[in-house]
Order: structure tokens, then sequence, then C-alpha cells
């Protein structure tokens, strides 16, 4: 779909049951301010290797991340970096309804959100920026089909909305953008480590050995007076051990606000049996490192608050709704 407002100035924090109060979130922020120490270990990079081109290119990546929070700009951004792409014509019309039905249901105009198609067998759906919500292939194929219903197709479209409505995404792009040159200066680390590792996967060796490497840079830099070089991998190393952690963290909170705001507007229920659904199966086989570093709640968690939500409509664990 083509949209003309951007989400910030509709009513996306109005719900659609009347009376029902507005949701807020800093989600987004916290997930800036987790990626704060990528954030300042790129600039680190980018000042140590660019000398004294380091003030213009770092005045101008600072303006392309303000570029990417602007309508244009996060355009741009999804199809370019995220691999969002339109609604082909022939299934536009198809899956228009029910995304104009999720608006209303958020009070939102028709125009308001950007609806893309990701790549993805698995249906699945997500949100980022201020306006664009994907849906992936298998969303699409499954929607179609008749294998998930309109209404539960709705549902997950609602909860993808109250991402919006909770802010989890403002800054998305934007942090991504900035984080860009530490994930570049790590990638390529790793990439030298597993060479001369000889191996082609991550593992306790090689993370033995990053580890070790990037404590003798940092003492050698210290010795040297290199204080930036020193800022810098030290950012990056923290931004290695404990980003990940609080950006699950703060991940798996926002998707219970988008819970919460999904079952304010009367969604609740559908939404719960568009995850049984679409999981196949409610138990939860991963490890405690898994847990700690998923981005999204387990879905016994996700049913019981939502149960709790819907005023004892709660789906039965392990029973696929009918």
């Amino acid at each position: 779909m083509t949209v003309t407002a951007p989400l910030g100035h509709t009513s996306c924090g109005r719900t659609g049951r009347p009376g029902a109060r507005p949701v807020r979130g800093r989600f987004g922020a916290w997930r800036a301010l987790a990626a704060l120490p990528a954030i300042f270990g790129g600039t680190a990079v980018m000042f140590v290797l660019t000398a004294a081109w380091a003030p213009l290119l770092f005045v101008l990546w600072l303006g392309c991340a303000g570029l990417w929070s602007t309508p244009l700009g996060e355009r741009l951004a999804v199809r370019t970096a995220l691999g969002f792409r339109p609604l082909p014509a022939g299934r536009r019309e198809l899956i228009e309804g029910v995304c104009a039905a999720a608006l209303a249901r958020c009070g939102l105009p028709v125009g308001s959100v950007d609806f893309y198609v990701k790549a993805g067998r698995q249906p699945n759906a997500c949100a980022t920026g201020r306006r664009s919500v994907a849906v992936t292939d298998g969303a699409v194929e499954s929607f179609l089909a008749g294998r998930l219903p309109a209404d539960l197709f709705g549902a997950v479209l609602v909860h993808e909305l109250g991402h919006h409505a909770t802010r989890a995404g403002r800054f998305a792009l934007a942090a991504l953008w900035l984080a860009g040159p530490g994930r570049v200066a790590f990638r390529a680390v790793l990439a030298v480590t597993l060479l001369l590792c000889g191996r082609r996967r991550l593992g306790r060796p090689t993370w033995l050995v990053i580890a070790v490497g990037g404590g003798v840079a940092i003492v050698q830099a210290a010795q040297q007076q290199q204080w930036l070089t020193v800022a810098g991998v030290s950012a990056i190393a923290f931004a290695l051990a404990v980003t990940p952690v609080l950006d699950g963290a703060v991940s798996r909170a926002s998707e219970h606000a988008a819970d919460r705001y999904t079952a304010s507007v009367g969604a609740g229920p559908d939404l719960a049996r568009a995850l049984v659904l679409i999981s196949g199966s409610v138990a939860d086989r991963r490890g405690l490192a898994r847990r700690a570093l998923d981005r999204h709640p387990s879905l016994p968690s996700r049913l019981d608050r939502l149960g709790r939500l819907n005023a004892g409509s709660a789906v039965p664990v392990g029973v696929l709704p009918t």
C-alpha cells in the first residue's frame, strides 16, 4: 500500500475500544540505548581509520541517520537494507481488506502505514521505523491458501501495529545505521579469527581467541596511550558481551506490550489462536542461554498473559483452537 501520513501523526496510541487508555512505551529508546556500545565502537573505528576526514564523515554519517527517520528515508531504508518489497499488484487487492480492517481496529486511517512483504517461508510479520509493517511470503501464502484465516491474520497485523503504538521500532533504522561500522569491524575481526583458527563456525575456541586478542589489543593500545583505540575496542567488546542480552530483554518486553495493545483493541483471542496455529507447538525447548538472547518470549508465557488480558478466554496450552 502507498502511504501519505507518518504514523507518528496518527492516532495509533488510541485503541479501537471506546474509553480504552492510549498505549505508550519507550521500547525504541531502550533498544537504541542498548545499541550505544556498538555505536560508540563504530564511531571510534571511523575516527581511527579515516583520520583527517573523520569529522566530515561523522557529520554525514549522523545526517544519514536522521534521513532514515523521515517517511521517504524510511521507505528507502526498509527496501534496500531490510529487503522489504511492496505487495504484488495481484495479491494486494486480496490482502488490502485485512490490512484496512486491522488499521480500523486500531483507530488508524487507511494510508497511515506502509505494508510490505519480505522473504521467509515461515508465517511471520515484523514492524520497524515509524510506519512500516512487513509480512513474510509464508504468511501471505498461508492466508491466500486459507490456512491462516482472515481474523487471525488481522490479529497478527494488529500486534505489529501495537509495536508502532508502543514506539518499539521508532529509532530502529537510525540505530542500525549508526551501529553499522561497529558491526562491520566485528565481522572483519570474526572472519580473520575463523580463518586463523581454520574453522567455519563459531565455537568456544574461536570466542577464546577473540577474547584474548581483544584483551591484548586493549593492553597494547593503553601502553601506547592510544585512548581512542582503547575506547573503541572496549566498546565493541562490551557490545558483544552485553548488548545482545539487553536487546533481547527489551525486545521480549516490547512483545508483551504489543500483545497487551492487541488485547486492548479486542483482538487478543484471535492473536492467541494465531500464535498457536503458526507455531504448531507450545512447548519451549530453548536452553537458558537461548532464552536470554531470544527476542521473543516463550509461547506459553505469551498465551498465559493473553489469557489473563482476555478476561478468562485463555487458549488451553497444548490444544490447537478450532
